[in-house]
């Protein structure tokens, strides 16, 4: 077992040109972007705003497609739900008897939840990093990677850089027959983004379920755990490198860069968080946090790694921090660091 937690986190700001990754409803012959509230400074105060966003489930599904891959590629377990796209994450005994022939008649509320959870985690790299909830037989397991929202930096919509605007679109017939032809109209928005990401790379492999009934062994053990997270780090780094998620990609598919990206490898009581790409002092922020920290909490190690297209404010910083010519390497670096400490 891991002794302190072990983790890799990173933010980004990712320029997004005439996307429409994430729909969320049809309003007569108009599909809508999916938008949400955000509240942003004004002048000394705050007002709040509706500005286009991706969900972090949306972002989840398509790192969880590429992790099944990733994983299977190594030779790693993976259910075939998993490699086609479906996560339905063996909910209960209907669906794994109707979807995952893997762990049928394995599986039971019959059996202990440890026995259930080791069955499940044994047989799905998706399950184990991903989480899974077996309602029939009690068994959660928390996902060991969270996404944030996309939402446009902060600097971006207070610059008036955010928008959504629907493209028309026409269905037409030679014939010309009431019904046959339509207009329709799709929203598109462009902004400059943000998200944040973290990976609990020490619990992935980590039978939560059977720890928290003093039931051994309660790990797959440490080489499981660092084929897995290999996977993991390959899943990220194709989502992110191609901007490989959302939806409406055949006809839509945004224009897209990445103009900044700061991760951070570290142990401690928690991950260490970099702060969110809102503006191009985020690294420089990043940085002074750490250090404070650090003088607060013990366990605190870190390493740092960024890239930077646009010029980003910096700080003053003691410790292990490197400059990297792709946002890819950035990750790749950071990874290696954690692969290190996991032993």
């Amino acid at each position: 077992m891991v002794g302190r937690g072990v983790y890799l986190a990173l933010s980004a700001r990712l320029l997004l040109n005439l996307e429409s990754l994430n729909m969320a409803e049809s309003v007569g012959n108009v599909t809508k972007h999916r938008k949400a509230p955000i509240v942003i400074e004004d002048n000394g105060s705050y007002k709040l705003v509706y500005a286009p966003v991706v969900s972090g489930m949306s972002l989840a599904h398509h790192y969880q497609r590429l992790l099944a891959r990733a994983a299977s590629e190594r030779g790693l377990p993976v259910s075939r739900m998993s490699l086609e796209g479906f996560f339905m994450k063996y909910a209960d005994d209907n669906i794994i008897k109707n979807h995952y022939p893997e762990v049928r008649g394995k599986v039971s509320k019959g059996n202990s939840p440890c026995v259930n959870e080791r069955i499940i985690v044994e047989s799905d790299v998706v399950a184990d990093v991903g989480g899974f909830l077996y309602t029939d037989g009690l068994v959660k397991r928390t996902s060991r990677f969270s996404f944030s929202y996309l939402i446009p930096a902060l600097d971006s919509i207070s610059g008036g850089a955010s928008a959504v605007y629907p493209q028309i679109h026409v269905r037409y017939t030679p014939t010309a027959r009431e019904g046959e032809q339509a207009l329709i109209y799709v929203d598109t928005a462009s902004a400059l983004y943000t998200l944040s990401f973290i990976l609990e790379a020490s619990e992935v492999s980590v039978l939560g379920t059977c720890k928290a009934m003093g039931q051994k062994p309660d790990d797959l053990g440490s080489q499981a755990r660092r084929e897995r997270v290999r996977s993991a780090v390959e899943a990220l780094v194709s989502m992110l490198g191609n901007a490989s998620f959302g939806a409406k990609r055949s006809r839509s598919m945004p224009h897209w860069r990445i103009e900044s990206m700061v991760v951070v490898a570290s142990t401690g009581l928690t991950s260490f968080v970099p702060s969110p790409g809102h503006s191009t002092s985020y690294l420089a922020e990043t940085l002074k946090r750490l250090e404070a920290q650090k003088r607060a909490i013990r366990s605190l190690d870190a390493s740092i790694h960024y890239y930077a297209r646009e010029k980003l404010e910096t700080a003053s910083f003691k410790g292990d921090i490197k400059s990297h010519d792709t946002p890819e390497k950035a990750i790749i670096e950071a990874a290696e660091w954690v692969l290190n400490r996991l032993g």
